[in-house]
Parts: C-alpha cells; structure tokens; sequence
C-alpha cells in the first residue's frame, strides 16, 4: 500500500492559521490545538490531498465520515458534539482559507457552508443530561470525615474545604497559590482571589471568589493548613496545595516530603477527591459538581434570586440568574414534574 505522505504546501498555511488563532485572536493552546486536531482528520479523510481541490463533495463527505467513525475506546459511533466541534473548526479553517489570496479562486464561501451538520444533529450536541452531584451536608460530611494525621490529610482536606467554599475551577485550585487567599477587612471575608497572571482561570479572568456561607471548621482547614505550610518555610508565592511525594529517611522508613511545586496533574486531584469520597461511602462526582450542588441549594433559599447572583461572580461566568440555573441549577425529572403539578392554575 502507497504510504500516505503530508501535503507540504497544506502544512504552510495551516501553520499560518494556527499562528493567527493564536496570535491575532488570543486562542489558548489548547483551543488552537483542537483545530489543528480537526484539519488533520479532515486531511486524513481527502488522503492528505490539496486544500485548492476542495469542493462541496469533500464537506458532505467528511460529515458523513465523521459520523460512521468509531470512540477508540468504547467502540460506540463518535458523539454528536465531537461532530459538531470538528466540522465547524474545518469550516472556520475554510471561511478563512477563502479570504487568502492564494486560494480564493479555489475555495467559495457559500461551498464551505456545507460543513454544517443538520439542525437535529447541533441540538443532540447541545444537548445534556443531569448532572449528578452530591447534597451540601454530604459534602461537609466528607470533609469532615477526612482524619488531620498526615500532611496528605491536612492538605486534602483544605483543598475540598476551599472547592465548596468557592466552587472553583479544577485548573485554578491546581495553581493556587498561598497569596491567593485573603481576608478583605471591609467585607470581613475571606476570599480565593484568582488573579490571572498567577492562576489558571478561564478566558484569564479576574475573579474574587468570596467564601460561601460561614461553617467555621472549613474555614479553619483552609487557614490552619496555610499556617502549616508558612511554617514549614512556604512563601506567598508558594503553591497552595503543593505535591507531597513517599520517600525513605537513612534508616529505610517511609516518609513523605514537602515539596514546593504544583501537583501536575488534574487527574491526581481528581483521585484525591474520588478517594475521599469513596472512604465516606459516596460515589465519586467530579469537583465541578460542587457548583451544581451550591447553586441547587440556593435554588431552595428564601433569598434564592439575591444569592444566585452573588454566586455570579465566584462562578466566573458573565451570567444572570436564569442562565445560572440553567447551567447547574436544573432538577431531575421528578422534581420537575412535581413543581408543575403543584402550579396552581387557579
């Protein structure tokens, strides 16, 4: 078989696109990432052949494509999210390949427009099931139940503490520094300031996520474990929640030590929380759950409207209440349908 080569003169534009997601319109890494990711499986498709040969064939024939390609690892069809991520990346690609002089005799814009996937197919992408989370008693319950014996304790302990207190992102908890947590004298309230140019926060946001409700222990895990660390020689500009790894002292025995570096994988906080909540005997939701589990408490306060638009700014969205809810606040089924039946029509 013909080993399929790449196209050189695809790769020079592409890595002009790319540089241009990146440099004129701000796209993080990661985001230009998965475009480079969708153009290679649509070259991968027309057998690496030239972008100046696209046509209208190659954009149906891509979709349908897309849509008999199998997930690696459960063997099932590709969702429809993933299929709607890729066509439309490659038809940005194209609307943009269009505007370069080079290829505008080529490439026609209303030609490209057959990237889109049916309206059945965007709404089954969009669509999302509930979203399983944890009652706030279950949560401090967890907490609680976590022993202070370890550094590992005392440290996973402060990091749940400080995920319901605040309801950040996995990625800003993983970079928080011991700086980022700080009293306002003011308010006369302790907050997780997330200043971007030190802390991984989406779209590198500014935000002040002041602590939630006033349970004092919680509090008392996060501010007795900054103490520790200050202690043990960590500066402001420390990691927060830092990497303890097993070692030996000179005499063989197991010891864990204090290292001042980030923990570099999401997947290790992840187990940490999996861990904690499997020894409490509940299942395991990942920590984004917490806002879904905040925000469906407060759905349920007297002053719900006033305090979901106070948890706006901790959540870091540019949301009013109805879209809050909508995002983390929806009931399952049978609570819905008993609000309904106990709408009185009369």
């Amino acid at each position: 078989m013909k080993k399929i080569e790449y196209h050189r003169k695809n790769e020079l534009v592409k890595t002009k696109f790319l540089y241009m997601l990146e440099n004129a319109k701000g796209r993080d890494p990661k985001t230009v990432n998965s475009y480079a990711n969708a153009i290679h499986e649509f070259e991968i498709f027309t057998r690496f052949s030239s972008f100046e040969k696209f046509e209208i064939k190659q954009a149906v024939g891509f979709k349908e494509y897309l849509t008999n390609k199998k997930n690696k690892i459960t063997g099932n069809p590709i969702s429809k999210s993933y299929l709607q991520h890729y066509t439309s990346n490659v038809r940005e690609f194209f609307e943009w390949l269009e505007r370069q002089r080079e290829y505008s005799k080529y490439i026609k814009f209303d030609d490209v427009q057959y990237f889109n996937i049916s309206r059945n197919d965007r709404n089954k992408a969009l669509a999302t099931g509930y979203q399983e989370s944890h009652e706030v008693s279950d949560i401090i319950s967890t907490i609680r139940s976590i022993a202070s014996l370890t550094e590992v304790d005392m440290r996973n302990k402060a990091m749940i503490s400080l995920c319901l207190l605040t309801t950040p992102r996995i990625s800003a908890m993983q970079t928080a520094r011991i700086a980022s947590i700080k009293y306002f004298k003011g308010q006369d309230a302790w907050a997780f300031v997330q200043n971007p140019n030190f802390v991984d926060t989406k779209y590198a946001r500014q935000i002040t996520a002041y602590f939630i409700g006033d349970v004092k222990d919680l509090y008392k895990n996060i501010l007795d474990w900054i103490e520790y660390l200050k202690g043990k020689g960590f500066e402001d500009k420390d990691p927060l929640f830092p990497k303890i790894v097993p070692s030996f002292n000179r005499y063989g025995e197991p010891i864990l030590i204090l290292e001042k570096e980030y923990i570099k994988s999401q997947t290790t906080i992840r187990k940490i929380f999996e861990r904690c909540f499997n020894d409490n005997d509940l299942p395991y939701y990942k920590p984004h759950s917490f806002r879904h589990s905040i925000v469906r408490m407060a759905m349920k306060h007297e002053t719900s409207p006033l305090l979901i638009s106070a948890l706006n700014q901790n959540i870091g969205h540019a949301m009013d209440v109805g879209t809050i809810i909508s995002s983390y606040g929806t009931r399952p089924e049978h609570e819905r349908a008993q609000i309904l039946k106990d709408f009185n029509l009369e």
